[in-house]
Formats: C-alpha cells, sequence, structure tokens
C-alpha cells in the first residue's frame, strides 16, 4: 500500500509513448480465446511479475480516477448549491433546482474530468461490432428488468435489516421523480443520466480494463457502477445491471445496446411507474404488478436456459491477479468514498 501510494503521483502522469508500448507489447498478450473461466489450470498460472507491476498500474490510475471524479461532483454539487442559494433564492422553488445540482455536476465536471484522467491509458481491442436482432435485444431487456427487480427486492430487505425506517430514507433520485416534472424526469433520469453513465462505465472504463480478462471486467466495473450511486436502494440493482450492461457491451462491441437497455429500463422505473402510482389508478397499479411478476418469470425463465451459453474470453496467460481490481490504493479510495456516502443516506 505505501510503495502505491509513493507511485501515485507518477503514476498518474504516464505518457502516451510509454503506455503505447505497453499496448504493443504485453497488452499483445491478450489474444482472446473462447475458453470458459472454469478452467482450473488457468487460475493456477501467475501473471510475469514485471506485466503484473505495470498493469497494477492501469488498475490504480482507473480507482483513482473514479475517486477523484466522485470527490469533484461533491464539490461541484456543493458549490452550485451554495450559488444558487445566496444569489438565486428563487430558483430553489423551480422544478429544474435539484435536477440542475445533480445534472450539472455530472455533465459538467465528472464526465470530463474522468475522460482527462484516463485519456493517456490506452483501449483495449474491442474487435468488430456484433449487431443484435430485435428479438435478441428484447430478450437481454426481459432478462435486465427480471434482474432489476430481484435484485431491489434484496437491496430492500437488506435496507430494512439495517434500518427499520428504511422506506422514509429517500434517496436524492426518488426526491427528484416526486419534486420533478415529467419532462425533466424524462430528460435526466430516461436520456441524459443513462448516456453519461454509460460513456464512463462501459465505454471509458471497460475500455481500459477487458484486456485483462471479461469476468473480472465485468465484476470490477458493475461494482463500480453500484457504488458509484452512492445510496443503498439503488446499489444492488445497479451492481447488477452495470455487469449486465458490460457483458452486452463487451461481446458486441459497443455501448448502444446498453445505452438503450439504460433508457427503457429507467423510461419504466422513472416514468411510467411513478406517473401510474401518482394517478392512484388501480387499473394501472395491476398493470404494474403484472409486469413487474412476468418480467421475472420470462426473464428468469430466458437466464436459465441461455446460462451455459454464457461465455468469459480471457487472455492467453493472467496479466494481473483478480485482486489487484480491488485491492490498490485508488479502488479502496472509491470504495470507502462511497460506502461513507451510503451510510450518511441511511
Amino acid at each position: 500500500m505505501d510503495e502505491e501510494k509513493e507511485t501515485m503521483l507518477n503514476d498518474m502522469d504516464l505518457s502516451q509513448n510509454e503506455e503505447t508500448s505497453y499496448s504493443q507489447n504485453e497488452y499483445q498478450q491478450k489474444n482472446y480465446d473462447d475458453t470458459l473461466y472454469k478452467a482450473r489450470s488457468y487460475k493456477k498460472m501467475q501473471p510475469d511479475e514485471q506485466i503484473r507491476k505495470r498493469n497494477k498500474k492501469i488498475l490504480l490510475r482507473c480507482g483513482l480516477s473514479l475517486s477523484i471524479m466522485a470527490i469533484a461532483i461533491i464539490i461541484a454539487q456543493v458549490i452550485i448549491t451554495a450559488i444558487i442559494s445566496k444569489f438565486f433564492p428563487a430558483f430553489t422553488e423551480s422544478s429544474w433546482y435539484l435536477i440542475s445540482t445533480i445534472a450539472i455536476p455530472m455533465i459538467g465536471v465528472g464526465l470530463p474530468v474522468f475522460y482527462l484522467l484516463m485519456k493517456g491509458l490506452p483501449n483495449s481491442d474491442r474487435g468488430e461490432v456484433v449487431s443484435l436482432s430485435i428479438g435478441k435485444f428484447l430478450k437481454y431487456f426481459m432478462v435486465c428488468s427480471a434482474a432489476m427487480y430481484l435484485s431491489n427486492f434484496l437491496g430492500t430487505f437488506v435496507g430494512f435489516l439495517i434500518n427499520d425506517n428504511y422506506l422514509d430514507t429517500a434517496d436524492a433520485l426518488e426526491v427528484i421523480i416526486n419534486s420533478s416534472n415529467l419532462f425533466i424526469r424524462i430528460l435526466y433520469m430516461c436520456i441524459i443520466g443513462p448516456i453519461v453513465e454509460e460513456i464512463i462505465f462501459r465505454k471509458i472504463l471497460l475500455d481500459k480494463v477487458r484486456r485483462f480478462g471479461d469476468l473480472p471486467a465485468i465484476l470490477f466495473t458493475g461494482l463500480a457502477f453500484g457504488l458509484f450511486h452512492m445510496n443503498l436502494s439503488q446499489y444492488f440493482y445497479a451492481s447488477v445491471l452495470g455487469m449486465i450492461f458490460a457483458y452486452i457491451t463487451i461481446n458486441t462491441n459497443t455501448i448502444k445496446y446498453a445505452i438503450l437497455l439504460h433508457i427503457m429500463i429507467n423510461f419504466i422505473g422513472s416514468g411510467i411507474v411513478p406517473l401510474i402510482i401518482a394517478s392512484e389508478n388501480m387499473v394501472g397499479m395491476g398493470l404494474i404488478s403484472i409486469w413487474v411478476f412476468a418480467s421475472i418469470v420470462i426473464g428468469a425463465i430466458i437466464f436459465i436456459r441461455n446460462f451455459k451459453r454464457i461465455k468469459f474470453n480471457k487472455p492467453g496467460a493472467p496479466l494481473v491477479m483478480d485482486k489487484d481490481y480491488f485491492l490498490n490504493f485508488g479502488s479502496i479510495l472509491f470504495t470507502v468514498l462511497c460506502v461513507v456516502m451510503i451510510v450518511l443516506t441511511l
């Protein structure tokens, strides 16, 4: 840990030439094959120590970039809120107020900061874009819906174990849903938010780490996506959806399907459902219940029937150890920061 701290500043200053040489040499060893992660012999293999040391710097930088982005967003939110409260107090009553304090820091600060911090790192070889048929896309949508509802039930259960008044501790997004008009709700939560989040996690971050193997990259980016929401009510389903989006992105070599699925999921959860609940329409609420039950059943059936077809590509030889993703100063800092924010929202 001390060694990582001492090299942290140097790691953030990796030159483009050095990184390009990494890309052309040891990173070429990624040579993805179609072997499943089930191979025990592969798990016993140890990466070359020199290669591992250089690749650990990449993971350290990813963790640090996530941390700095999160801190920058929080600081921007505090500053914008203070400026509006002091100089434009009337705006605090506007339906645009809460969305402004979240959207502006995310789009105007978080995304640019993360892009600049990650810019020097070489991208993984993504291969040719694979198109999905409408039928296959809809199957992914049903699996995403089932995973979201089931993991949301788990999150609610854990929340009640921690806090008896869990449902009374609404997170920031729930406040937006209840206080913003439909246009604002759709604009940010169903269009802008999903696009920005997919660019950060399934474009920039995933492109940097997938060279080390599909499965750890999916887990790392998915868990980071869940933590980034910084509240318990969203952590579980955001993590699971993040993993599914990453899997789809890796297998299609494009983020467009992840963006579309993200938009559709958010549109139902943040647009249609709140609108029906607010109208107190019993028929509509009944249809919601039917949809939730049907999507869980259909999505689960699709997942089970296709489970054996799931494959994770990996390098010809390990380039890092699995623990290197999480046991580095940057990742630990990001995790601690997000956990603290989650605790504060309870």
